[in-house]
């Protein structure tokens, strides 16, 4: 962010609020062998749900094409304890978070270099023109959640004319193997015309959903979620279910197959009810218990997209330059359809089936002239195709959990549409100077019973104009919603109207304030959503409020 190009002072609070926002730092100004510049925050953040008071040292070492960030973090909980939160050892998945999360990025280069390379929080991620990867992030619930990706681009390999670039969405998942993996090759031929291939990977889609004790319940269900010995809690009376003797909570001794005692056990008590009755010994034989989902229990749920596309440049001057471009991209899934009685011994909510479809965007026009650029395309799409399925919000959406029963259900198994699709997409960003930058990103395709609708926005004060502002260090704000008029409504009872919020709305604002000297308050907010037990959705707030200080 051009954020950055001020002077050390500002320099160092810039990166600081940067830090907080999670966006990338890449296009700052190089300064080789510059000094090391430090700076530290401490206020109020969403962990968990709760609010927890953090405080964090950031050193910024640049070493000449090279830099370094750290966030060396501290938490204390609601009770006015040190957490451990992003200090634990005791499982090789708490390590090498613990470890992880300490690192902001590592770099080589800027993003417009011939070699690039990060590794850290990333943002905005897009590869070719969007239709695999298009905006991805994994900073969605920082700091709460720290993913440490991977992304590289080189221009042009030893000349031969073949740039690369790639992503990886975290190290962490990619030791427990289910990474995101994001590979682009592109390379002109036959004159002007530019080639490009495409594929993403999620090689487990369940992944996404965090297990910080690794003991293979999502944190979701996980009763015990930083305890890996214990883990279910059925009637969530603070016992775990193995050591309960009354799972549902009824008053009444369990001897079901569920109850975990030893079949002497369980047929001792059942003599004795046999004996006595159920006035003097009751049992119970039928126990209401939840099978939640457990990673241990099923096999990587894999997922990709593979796509070409080309590009051949119209025109380049000064006032105008102009792209025409294609692409084309289809849906490669394993064959992982399920019986119901498969889904339920895994977990899994059924209708799990193999997705299948292909997307097509031609013609595309690509065009930028002063101040503006955007692209305007014709889409196609077929069967259970859609675009941009590496989004700003796939961390999310990877695999979600019902709360009603506990169970799971992948990203690729919501790909239920079968009609084809066509219609428009297009974006645009305004670009003024040093002053502000906004864009827009509009879909609208037409088959089915609705239309498919997806409206991203976002915009952000620039250097320039905050400097006229007094005291405001950043201002930034974005609105993102997949899927308008195809899901539910807040309660559940019908179609969501076009503004409404539902599980596909993310949303927020940060704004930064100089209090005095190196000091600034950092406002950061953010809104996800997700459904109760009763299908109610629910509004989750990731918020953060720091005071930012240089020295």
């Amino acid at each position: 962010m051009s954020i950055l190009r001020r002077a050390p002072r500002a320099r160092s609070i810039a990166l600081a609020i940067v830090g907080t926002l999670c966006a990338g730092i890449g296009s700052s100004a190089a300064q080789p062998f510059a000094s090391t510049q430090f700076s530290g925050a401490m206020g109020t953040v969403t962990v968990d749900g709760q609010q927890y008071y953090r405080m964090c040292l950031r050193p910024d070492i640049p070493l000449g094409n090279w830099g370094l960030a750290l966030d060396v973090e501290l938490f204390i909980d609601p009770e006015g304890g040190v957490s451990s939160q992003g200090w634990e050892f005791g499982t090789r998945t708490q390590a090498l978070d613990s470890f992880l999360r300490k690192i902001y990025y590592v770099r080589y280069g800027r993003p417009a270099d011939p070699v690039y390379a990060r590794i850290g929080a990333l943002d905005e991620v897009t590869l070719g023109y969007g239709l695999i990867m298009s905006g991805y992030r994994n900073t969605l619930y920082y700091p709460g959640v720290k993913k440490t990706g991977v992304t590289f681009s080189f221009a042009d390999i030893a000349g031969s004319g073949v740039g690369l670039e790639g992503v990886v969405n975290g190290l962490h998942d990619m030791v427990d193997g289910g990474a995101v993996v994001g590979l682009r090759a592109s390379t002109r031929t036959l004159g002007r015309l530019d080639l490009g291939l495409t594929c993403v990977v999620d090689l487990d889609q369940y992944g996404g959903l965090l297990d910080r004790d690794g003991d293979g319940y999502p944190d979701v269900v996980d009763a015990f979620p930083r305890d890996s010995r214990r883990a279910l809690d059925n009637d969530r009376d603070g016992v775990p279910d193995d050591l309960d003797s009354d799972d549902d909570n009824d008053g009444v001794i369990d001897i079901d197959p569920g109850s975990g005692l030893r079949a002497d056990v369980v047929q001792d008590l059942r003599g004795l009810n046999a004996t006595y009755g159920d006035a003097l010994f009751p049992v119970d034989a039928e126990v209401s218990r939840q099978q939640p989902f457990n990673r241990d229990r099923v096999g990587a749920d894999r997922f990709g997209v593979v796509g070409v596309d080309a590009t051949y440049p119209l025109l380049s001057n000064a006032a105008l330059e102009l792209k025409l471009y294609g692409q084309m991209a289809m849906l490669v899934d394993d064959d992982d359809a399920l019986t119901l009685q498969e889904a339920q011994n895994q977990g899994v909510l059924p209708g799990n089936t193999k997705a299948e479809g292909w997307g097509l965007s031609l013609p595309g026009v690509w065009a930028r002239t002063g101040p503006l650029h955007g692209q305007l395309e014709y889409r196609y799409f077929h069967d259970q195709f859609d675009a941009g399925y590496f989004d700003n919000l796939y961390e999310m959406d990877r695999a979600r959990v019902d709360l009603g029963t506990g169970r799971a259900q992948s990203k690729d198994a919501r790909l239920a549409r079968t009609a084809d699709l066509s219609g428009v997409f297009g974006n645009a960003t305004l670009d003024v100077g040093q002053l502000a930058q906004a864009t827009a990103t509009y879909q609208y395709l037409t088959g089915g019973d609705d239309p498919k609708q997806e409206l991203r926005a976002q915009a952000e004060l620039a250097p320039r104009l905050l400097e006229r502002v007094p005291r405001l260090r950043a201002a930034r704000a974005y609105y993102q919603k997949n899927n308008i008029g195809a899901r539910l409504n807040k309660a559940g009872t019908g179609a969501d109207d076009f503004f409404e919020s539902t599980e596909d709305t993310f949303y927020g604002y940060a704004v930064g304030l100089e209090l005095a000297g190196d000091v600034t308050v950092v406002w950061d907010t953010r809104y996800v959503f997700a459904r109760d037990a009763d299908r109610r959705l629910q509004r989750q707030k990731i918020l953060g409020i720091e005071t930012v200080f240089a020295f």
